[in-house]
């Protein structure tokens, strides 16, 4: 008797998401991203560094010469990642002109001591992307900001009594506190545009979202928003429950926020609502003049420049509420036309990003642009600056093609019940 041919396996049309055999560990990866967001935060509110020690620089300088031995730890390990180079030239211009400037200016010390912060920083970045797939490093660099963004806003609840929450330990200001969890929003938002994110994301975003709105950070709210759309924008085939649930808690919002008033008062934030914004003007007129020499106009002063003298009011020195304004006095409009080039160049790399990383990269990079024209530290040893930075390094040409190897795990469907 024949026997009876066995019946065909159908594959499974549902390919899992596989681990990078070659990626690091992500304990390691983890902590290494910690460490890096740690050292890049602010650890004193109101406070700027003018070249002098202290047991805070100090130990700060600690926590970023860690994260970079520990990131070269891991692009030592395993298998490098090929990353471009190109942004290395900007930012080598860029920190240049600063040093050259602080020559000048007699700020060399403070000015270069914050310069190789900066290059430190950059260095730990591209470590970090040579040893780990681009997401990995990304998430695990957003997740250390969700970490200390919790543990800051519960530090630092008392604040809120104020009228803003900003950060108990470590001790940040409202906007680097929202800046911090507004990233966690977009990385949520970005895994919901690619079908992975449940209920748990939701809540998760929600916190975050209050966590932003108690800051009272007016700029990075309205930003954090046109981010989440221009990602949005990229969903292929929205869910009918996500879409009902969207449009259910957006009309529920709409109305408590309107019969509460909560608006009105957020946008006023307790009567300074207009005020800030006239004593920026004060602070951009006072930067177009500040120059003392020809020399300072192109180069600027360094990066260590965070205040300026104004003239015609009853106080005499202001902050620079700008990150392009704080470089044109810190790197002369040499620095600004650099910064600009290097900007449109990696938005142009971002467009021709594969779709799964362009959504990632088009949020994070439309959150840090929006908030530099009224915040500053986008090009400073800051977290805005360590994603810009990593966003560049991704979006070159030289990086696409990992990009595309790399896709092809992040589109895959979940794995299901076979």
């Amino acid at each position: 008797m024949t026997p009876a041919a066995p019946s065909p396996v159908r594959p499974d049309r549902r390919p899992a998401v596989r681990a990078d055999p070659r990626a690091p560990s992500r304990p390691l990866l983890a902590l290494a991203a910690l460490l890096v967001v740690v050292g890049s935060v602010g650890w004193r509110r109101g406070e700027y560094f003018t070249g002098s020690l202290d047991p805070v620089v100090v130990a700060k300088a600690v926590v970023s010469l860690l994260a970079l031995g520990l990131a070269a730890v891991l692009a030592g390990s395993g298998a490098r990642r090929r990353v471009g180079t190109g942004s290395l030239w900007w930012l080598g211009l860029l920190l240049s002109s600063s040093v050259l400037g602080a020559v000048t200016a007699g700020h060399l010390v403070a000015g270069g001591v914050v310069a190789v912060r900066v290059a430190l920083l950059g260095a730990t970045v591209l470590l970090l992307l040579r040893a780990a797939p681009a997401v990995d490093v990304l998430t695990a660099v957003v997740r250390a900001c969700v970490v200390v963004a919790v543990v800051a806003a519960v530090t630092g609840l008392p604040s809120y009594a104020d009228g803003r929450l900003a950060g108990g330990v470590p001790a940040i200001d409202p906007n680097e506190l929202a800046l911090l969890a507004g990233l966690g929003v977009l990385h949520l938002a970005w895994r919901t545009v690619l079908g992975r994110a449940g209920a748990p994301a939701a809540a998760a975003a929600g916190v975050l979202l209050g966590v932003v709105w108690a800051t009272g950070s007016r700029t990075a709210l309205l930003v954090l928003v046109v981010a989440v759309l221009v990602m949005a924008v990229h969903v292929r085939r929205p869910r009918v429950g996500l879409v009902v649930s969207g449009l259910v808690l957006t009309g529920c919002a709409a109305v408590a926020l309107v019969a509460t008033g909560a608006v009105a008062g957020f946008l006023s934030r307790g009567g300074d609502g207009t005020s800030t914004l006239g004593s920026r003007f004060i602070a951009w007129r006072a930067a177009l003049t500040w120059a003392a020499s020809d020399w300072q106009t192109v180069f600027g002063g360094g990066l260590s420049v965070k205040v300026i003298r104004v003239r015609g009011q009853y106080w005499d020195t202001q902050p620079l509420d700008s990150s392009w304004v704080s470089l044109l006095v810190q790197a002369g409009w040499f620095g600004v036309v650099v910064a600009t080039g290097w900007v449109l160049w990696t938005a142009r790399g971002v467009l021709s990003a594969p779709r799964a990383h362009r959504v990632l990269f088009l949020g994070l990079l439309t959150f840090l642009l929006g908030r530099s024209v009224l915040e500053s530290g986008l090009f400073d040893a800051s977290v805005a600056f360590l994603l810009l930075l990593a966003v560049s390094l991704l979006a070159e040409g030289g990086s696409r093609e990992r990009l595309r190897a790399e896709e092809r795990l992040l589109e895959a469907p979940a794995p299901g019940p076979r």
